[in-house]
């Protein structure tokens, strides 16, 4: 082989190992290329502040502050009005509290006039005025119970309810037990469920 030969053989390899080194970096370039237009269309998904998605979700979270408020004030306008209905229907049933305290003297002055025994020989004015007595006082009855004004008269024997009795004494007995109600000084009364007086009592002790 001549140098001329041999000259041109190493020059075309030389040319040869050039084109395959640049083909051998060229699919680094193309790798590089996609990751950074991957990176790229993640930067776009992202939500960006003042875009559409940011903008609902600020709206949810108003619509849901929103709600809550009016369910905390639609609670307290329902708990305002059971109360003012409440104090309504009070007034009403108790409006004649005050009265009626007052009248119970008259009832106890009227029962113990009617509890007096006339004798068979007794004036006949005194009789008509005592059956007078016993008139108003049935009527002034007729009255409690129409405004739902009740007496109260306990049994002898009964226990004694604080919430409606009062003890004025304790006295031995052998045929009632103790706690239990002796005698009756006087009866109570009671307006509705509100009592207006409870009953004056004797208990055993």
């Amino acid at each position: 082989m001549t140098d001329q030969k041999k000259t041109d053989l190493d020059q075309a390899s030389a040319a040869n190992a050039d084109t395959q080194a640049g083909t051998d970096n060229q699919p680094d370039v193309m790798v590089d290329d996609q990751v950074d237009q991957s990176a790229g269309e993640g930067a776009q998904d992202a939500p960006q502040p003042g875009s559409v998605e940011s903008e609902l979700e600020a709206a949810q979270i108003e619509v849901a502050n929103l709600k809550d408020a009016f369910l905390r004030a639609k609670a307290e306008e329902d708990n305002v009005r059971r109360r003012a209905e409440k104090e309504v229907s009070n007034s009403r049933k108790f409006a004649v509290e005050g009265f009626a305290k007052e009248m119970l003297n008259v009832y106890d002055s009227l029962k113990l006039a009617v509890a007096v025994e006339l004798a068979d020989d007794a004036d006949d004015a005194i009789k008509s005025v005592h059956e007078g007595v016993n008139i108003t006082l049935k009527q002034l009855q007729a009255g409690f119970s129409k405004f739902s004004i009740s007496e109260i008269v306990p049994n002898v024997g009964d226990k004694l309810d604080p919430n409606l009795h009062q003890a004025m004494s304790l006295v031995e007995s052998a045929d009632v037990a103790s706690g239990c109600i002796l005698n009756v000084i006087q009866s109570g009364f009671q307006l509705h469920e509100r009592l207006l007086r409870p009953a004056m009592v004797v208990v055993a002790k």
